[in-house]
């Protein structure tokens, strides 16, 4: 039995006209390939797909059947741990006939009442969780993708997670209900392999090629599986030339750096967990309002939230110099920060953490942090300042490898 829909969508107003002049003569405009859905027979509904056959009308005005198999989605998690290695599941696939060594991944759950479709970033958490046993600190979005557009509406959001812990104290490794199992690949190996061959599913070759662009992997020959020992021994021009630019600060990006960097002290954190504490014990001991307004002091140390009027006040008082703008220069040398407030040279030796997240890049050292806001950056400026901290020895979560580590001994 099927069903019968009308039109999924009136489609793009024909603005030909509007644009043609700008066109060459055989170039075909984008609203000449258009397609515009008519009518829909579903002949399936699954758990997940949705399989029917649209009738397509071109600008033309001819008509045509498309085969689709409708997908709500999925998300793919490229993995690293401390130790620099990718996090890789091996499971039997009945389409292929065959077990693949893939990167964690999974559909997006779809609420059966509602339809409603699981957000991505909740479902990359979820995932990664399920099928490897391990959270992540740090996430951060690197790329989406459809899988297969000739027939299926499956658009695949690929997330870089680093800062991994154990997600339970008892067990490390997929949940019962997954029948997979976890390896952990150095991440030169797991690139070699794709190259090879070995990896051959598609979410995986994309998130491990997107890990060669970012570390800037060796890729010939493929028996190499270090990385070069410091950055002096990669061919010579391979540093990419410097990154310099200005951006005026806002009070909100002020306020949300500072949080940021207050979230990431270990010292605030330690104190946080200690006001707490101290909270519950004032609270047990029928000291109900010291002990709440300790957990509330300990919680604003934890979140950062207690760095939030800080921040406000110093905008406030200098807001004439912070209107100002403030330049980010990064090289080979290492960084130049200068504020309206005054500048600073750091060697990239005196930074023990680079982290990037949806909106900043913070540069840490152990005194202090400087954020740059993404906003700042054109696409080919963050891209060549990523390959420019992956050669001057960081690895692809942020941290110090054994090159960073050599050039600041």
């Amino acid at each position: 039995m099927t069903e019968r829909t009308g039109p999924a969508d009136a489609g793009p107003v024909d603005s030909r006209g509007a644009s043609r002049a700008s066109a060459g003569a055989n170039d075909p405009e984008p609203d000449d390939l258009t397609e515009v859905v008519v009518e829909s027979e579903i002949l399936r509904r699954g758990h997940y797909l949705t399989f029917r056959i649209d009738t397509v009308e071109r600008a033309d005005g001819t008509r045509a059947k498309r085969e689709v198999v409708g997908h709500p989605g999925a998300v793919a998690i490229l993995a690293i741990d401390a130790d620099d290695r990718v996090l890789l599941v091996r499971q039997f696939r009945s389409p292929a006939g065959r077990v693949l060594l893939e990167v964690p991944a999974g559909t997006l759950d779809v609420d059966p009442e509602t339809g409603a479709v699981e957000d991505h970033a909740l479902a990359a958490r979820r995932e990664l969780e399920e099928e490897t046993g391990y959270r992540a600190g740090s996430w951060r979005l690197l790329t989406s993708f459809w899988t297969a557009p000739g027939f299926a509406t499956e658009l695949m959001y690929l997330y870089l997670a680093t800062d991994l812990v154990p997600a339970h104290e008892d067990r490390l490794g997929p949940d019962d209900d997954e029948r997979l199992q976890l390896e952990r690949v150095p991440w030169p190996d797991a690139v070699a392999a794709a190259e090879r061959g070995e990896i051959a599913d598609a979410k995986s070759l994309v998130a491990l090629l997107w890990l060669d662009r970012i570390t800037l992997a060796p890729s010939t020959p493929l028996a190499q599986s270090t990385p070069p020992e410091s950055p002096s021994e990669r061919p010579t021009g391979a540093v990419p030339p410097p990154v310099d630019v200005e951006f005026v600060g806002t009070p909100t990006e002020l306020v949300n750096a500072s949080m940021g960097a207050a979230r990431r002290s270990r010292f605030a954190l330690l104190a946080g967990i200690v006001f707490v504490a101290a909270g519950a014990l004032l609270v047990g001991t029928g000291s109900p309002f010291g002990g709440a307004l300790a957990i509330a002091f300990g919680l604003l140390l934890v979140s950062g939230g207690l760095a939030a009027p800080f921040a406000l006040f110093a905008w406030w008082r200098r807001r004439d110099l912070l209107r100002q703008p403030t330049r980010f220069l990064a090289s080979a040398d290492g960084v130049d920060y200068r504020t309206p407030l005054g500048s600073s040279h750091s060697a990239w030796a005196t930074f023990t953490r680079l982290r990037e997240t949806g909106t900043f890049l913070f540069l840490e050292t152990g005194l202090m942090v400087y954020y740059v806001p993404k906003r700042a950056f054109a696409p080919e400026q963050l891209a060549a300042f990523r390959r420019l901290v992956a050669e001057v020895g960081f690895g692809p979560d942020g941290r110090r490898t054994g090159a960073a580590a050599g050039a600041r001994e």
